[in-house]
């Protein structure tokens, strides 16, 4: 019993000194990581530097900024004039994000590069990935945890809209136990086990 849970102690030590983690990454194309399950939904009408949306299964606050003003046409997020060419940052107020899908629709091509603020991505950027003209542009992000992205548009590109937004908030229901957790689940089963083991043995001698 000892040496368990001096093995148990160990491994707790490590989920604490190093809990997991991984890198983000980004991919485009659709389908290419799974898909989060809650929906932004962008109320209409709204106009300014920033607008919101909500989840549809979860609380928490969507914002959508630029320095070009904005508007929300149904569950889209446009320029308010012309084409988005100014970064578009896109932040969560309800924790962390750990999955992120979004349609970036393109006025014109060029490309496109992502940088994230908060959580185990703080600082990462990725990109230049290219992005296509007149049509869908889907881009999922994942492997890491984060409050905050930032789309950068290069080599002339130019935004109509970004739609069809989904994400999956850290620490939400089916997410993977970090190892410290594991480490703890092992501490308690093994303290049950030795208990029973000895009351076994208390009334073996008993008899």
């Amino acid at each position: 019993m000892s040496k368990l849970l001096f093995s148990v102690a160990a491994l707790a030590a490590i989920g604490v000194a190093a809990p997991a983690s991984a890198a983000v990454t980004v991919c485009s194309g659709g389908g290419c990581a799974p898909q989060p399950h809650s929906n932004v939904q962008v109320t209409g009408g709204q106009t300014g530097s920033t607008v919101s949306g909500t989840l549809n299964n979860a609380p928490g606050t969507v914002e959508f900024t630029s320095a070009q003003s904005l508007a929300t046409q149904g569950q889209r997020v446009a320029a308010a004039t012309g084409g988005l060419t100014d970064p578009l940052d896109i932040s969560f107020t309800g924790g962390l994000i750990n999955a992120l899908e979004f349609n970036l629709n393109a006025l014109t091509g060029g490309t496109v590069s992502f940088s994230f603020s908060g959580g185990d991505s703080n600082g990462v950027t990725t990109g230049p990935l290219a992005l296509r003209a007149n049509g869908s542009n889907f881009f999922n992000v994942g492997g890491g945890s984060f409050d905050r992205i930032s789309i950068s548009f290069g080599d002339n590109a130019s935004l109509q809209d970004i739609r069809q937004v989904r994400l999956a908030i850290a620490g939400a229901v089916g997410d993977v136990p970090e190892p410290a957790t594991w480490a703890l689940m092992i501490l308690g089963f093994g303290a049950v086990a030795g208990t029973m083991r000895r009351r076994r043995t208390r009334i073996a001698f008993a008899a």
